[in-house]
Order: C-alpha cells, then sequence, then structure tokens
C-alpha cells in the first residue's frame, strides 16, 4: 500500500485544463537522469502533476515518458508515478522502469487491466528469450480520505544482474509500446 496525501483532489484536477501552478511542486533532475523532488538518486519523492500541468511532460524521465503519455492518450488513464530506471549507486538501490495507474473505479480498473496484460502477454510472448518481462501488480493507494485500487506495469528482469536488465530493457520497452500502438 502506498500512501498519497490529497487522493481525491488528484483525481478531480486530472482533466482540469486551467490547474494552477504550485510552487511547492518542484522537481530537479540529478546527473544520473533521476527526477524527482531532490534530483538526487537516493530521491524516491516527487511532485504528482495533472496531465495539463504545464510541467507534467518534463516531470517524466525520458526512458518512461513514451509510454506515460501513450497510456494517457489511448486510454484517458490516470498516472500517478513512474521511473525509468536506474542503476543502484551507494546511497540507492537499483530502480526498475515502470509507470503507476490509477483507475477511477473498478469497472476500469478491469478494463485497462486486461488490456494492458493482453499487450503485457504479447510482448512477453515476442520477446520470450528476453530476461526482462513486462509484468502488472496490484496495489492500493490511501489517502486522508479514502482508498482506492491501482495497479503498476513493472518491466522486471529475471536476471539480478543490472548492466543486463539495462541492456535488455529498451528492447522490451519498445516492443510493449509498438504493441500497444497497434492495438488501438
Amino acid at each position: 500500500m502506498t500512501y498519497f496525501s490529497g487522493l481525491p483532489e488528484f483525481i478531480a484536477s486530472w482533466d482540469d485544463r486551467f490547474v494552477e501552478e504550485n510552487p511547492t511542486e518542484t522537481f530537479r533532475e540529478s546527473p544520473l537522469g533521476n527526477i524527482n523532488t531532490d534530483g538526487t538518486a537516493a530521491c524516491a519523492d516527487s511532485p504528482i502533476l495533472s496531465k495539463y500541468h504545464r510541467k507534467f511532460k518534463k516531470s517524466i524521465e525520458p526512458g518512461i515518458r513514451d509510454l506515460t503519455i501513450a497510456l494517457i492518450l489511448k486510454f484517458n488513464c490516470i498516472t500517478y508515478s513512474s521511473c525509468q530506471g536506474h542503476f543502484s549507486t551507494s546511497k540507492s538501490q537499483m530502480r526498475p522502469r515502470y509507470v503507476g495507474i490509477l483507475p477511477r473505479d473498478l469497472a476500469e480498473y478491469h478494463s485497462l487491466f486486461e488490456q494492458l496484460k493482453t499487450v503485457a502477454d504479447l510482448s512477453n510472448a515476442r520477446l520470450a528469450q528476453n530476461p526482462v518481462q513486462v509484468v502488472l501488480t496490484p496495489d492500493t493507494l490511501e489517502s486522508e480520505k479514502c482508498v482506492m485500487p491501482c495497479f503498476n506495469l513493472f518491466f522486471i528482469s529475471k536476471s539480478a544482474d543490472e548492466a543486463t536488465y539495462f541492456q535488455e530493457v529498451e528492447a522490451v520497452y519498445e516492443t510493449f509500446l509498438k504493441l500497444l500502438s497497434d492495438r488501438l
């Protein structure tokens, strides 16, 4: 379970074309490409911006940006977290590539999950020998006022070797993205 302060307000702002910028919504980029609050490899916090926020696209790391935007455009889904994946450092563990998806209700949850699971299965079948696979993992977001089911679309390695993961993840990512685009 992940805690998300202000979850109902975030959902309400998702489709607001006139969303106002909040001075606390700042992010920085580390020399290693991490985009987060501190601009460091160790930081795992980042402001969560709605799709019409003027800094939304810049707040998404380049290695996951195309998929995040495709999910929003193709499925009109809400994304609340993402990471392009990063090597471990002396201050942080390795982070896999992923996008967090927040369905608005249970019907949308089941529909999105099934559609994306189909694309993940096709992608994994096409690259069956690749050590990186697309995996959907159920999760829950908890807020002051509610608890909502969500899920994450992860690019996970069958190998513990980070170099292999980062060498192979791009082929799986591109295959998944193409299958997603061709399907819709």
